[in-house]
């Protein structure tokens, strides 16, 4: 399977921790071929409606989904992060194949076996990423999970987007991917971890023992 590794060019520590990944590939010998994505920045990202709210909340009439802002100085870096996913997502379509996407605070684990995905009908997103140090709640996230490929669960109301631990390393097919890029132009663009919850995509599921962590990299959209 192709990974996937979304980087900045030029950013110090992105550059760092996106090579400790694809040696973290290297060193479990994981089935895997990696490539690194350049990410889209501020600098080239292009014109999208951005509804997700940038103070406060808003109940998105579309969805009827209650959407909470995002710590942020500059919402630019959120919304080019959303782009570097939903070009993957693209490429995911194009290839007609899943592909394995991975932001550059992932490192490996544990080998990636493609046979685990042999659990699964081969459909949606999967992610293999610890939730300790990637999401809020990520205690109560964790222990609700078992062995195997799981539903995402319920950490708040069924009203707040319940996504997947973070969008550091996950696995995404195509009829997925074609269906969370339309969910963006129909409702308007929203981050790529919000978008991607299971009340818009019930597709989305997690796997344990997690194969991947977040390495502690400060936030590239959040700083």
């Amino acid at each position: 399977m192709e990974a996937y590794i979304i980087y900045i060019q030029g950013h110090e520590d992105s550059e760092k921790f996106s090579d400790r990944c694809v040696q973290s590939i290297i060193d479990t010998k994981s089935d895997l071929t990696v490539e690194k994505f350049p990410a889209i920045t501020p600098s080239n990202m292009w014109k999208i409606k951005y509804t997700w709210p940038l103070r406060k909340k808003s109940k998105c009439p579309k969805t009827g989904l209650i959407l909470s802002a995002y710590k942020t100085y500059d919402n630019n870096k959120r919304i080019a992060a959303a782009q570097s996913h939903y070009m993957l997502w693209r490429k995911c379509v194009t290839l007609n194949r899943p592909i394995m996407i991975l932001e550059h605070d992932a490192i490996f684990i544990k080998k990636f076996d493609s046979a685990i995905l042999e659990w699964w009908p081969g459909e949606g997103a999967v992610s293999i990423n610890n939730p300790i140090g990637a999401t809020f709640s990520a205690k109560e996230y964790d222990a609700k999970l078992t062995n195997g490929i799981n539903e995402v669960p319920w950490l708040t109301g069924n009203d707040v987007p319940q996504g997947l631990p973070g969008h550091s390393a996950y696995v995404i097919y195509p009829e997925a991917a074609k269906q969370v890029m339309k969910l963006q132009d129909e409702i308007g663009w929203w981050p790529n971890d919000a978008i991607m919850c299971k009340q818009l995509c019930p597709w989305i599921r997690c796997y344990k023992p997690y194969l991947t962590k977040c390495q502690g990299i400060k936030s590239t959209t959040s700083k």
